[in-house]
């Protein structure tokens, strides 16, 4: 829960809330309950998870606030909103979602947890700005982003860093896991491979200091 919480959030000052891939409805439950949000339109790609987010949401007493769609992504979403969550996928899936064309709301809270710089140079590459960047723990690390469509570019630096993480003190932890995972894949690398990693390395070193 400490993810949907830290998403959650994120969302304070959304009026209506779309919550792409809902599952259980926990998310809207949450934003609702704590009054950053408004209004909700509960949306999956699967009737079942839909169903269930219907049950929980209803149970809380919450379901005069949420409208509910079987879409997938934003295809199927014919309402106005003014804010968007995409978590809990992988990171092609949500980039896929977000190239449909849709509605541009004020601003997407976003969440993955692989491939994160990849996913910065998707960004920067579509016409997304990150607002803000925050780093959870729960199982593995998770990213999660607040972005805005406005055209934005990112050094080599900021993609793997993240140019708004690099600055948070919290981020430190995780980029010390970062770190140790790069030299385990450092010991069987290739080398034009370790070279990379070794810039990463020093860029994640550098950062860490900075916070000593």
């Amino acid at each position: 829960m400490k993810r949907i919480e830290a998403i959650s959030k994120h969302t304070k000052g959304i009026h209506t809330l779309l919550d792409i891939g809902t599952d259980h409805g926990y998310l809207l439950i949450d934003a609702l309950n704590h009054g950053y949000i408004k209004k909700g339109i509960a949306a999956d790609i699967n009737a079942s998870p839909l169903k269930n987010a219907e049950k929980n949401i209803k149970a809380a007493g919450l379901d005069h606030l949420v409208e509910f769609r079987l879409s997938d992504g934003f295809l199927n979403i014919e309402l106005d909103y003014d804010g968007v969550v995409i978590a809990g996928m992988g990171m092609h899936l949500v980039k896929s979602i977000l190239s449909q064309p849709h509605k541009k709301p004020i601003k997407y809270i976003v969440s993955v947890h692989t491939h994160i710089d990849q996913f910065r140079a998707f960004l920067s590459e579509s016409g997304f700005m990150i607002l803000d960047e925050t780093v959870v723990f729960e199982r593995f690390y998770y990213v999660i982003f607040t972005l805005m469509f406005k055209q934005d570019t990112l050094t080599a630096m900021d993609i793997y860093l993240g140019p708004i993480l690099k600055n948070k003190k919290e981020s430190t932890q995780y980029y010390r896991h970062l770190l140790t995972i790069n030299e385990k894949i450092m010991a069987v690398a290739p080398i034009k491979k370790r070279k990379i990693l070794e810039t990463h390395n020093n860029w994640l070193k550098d950062t860490i200091h900075r916070f000593i």
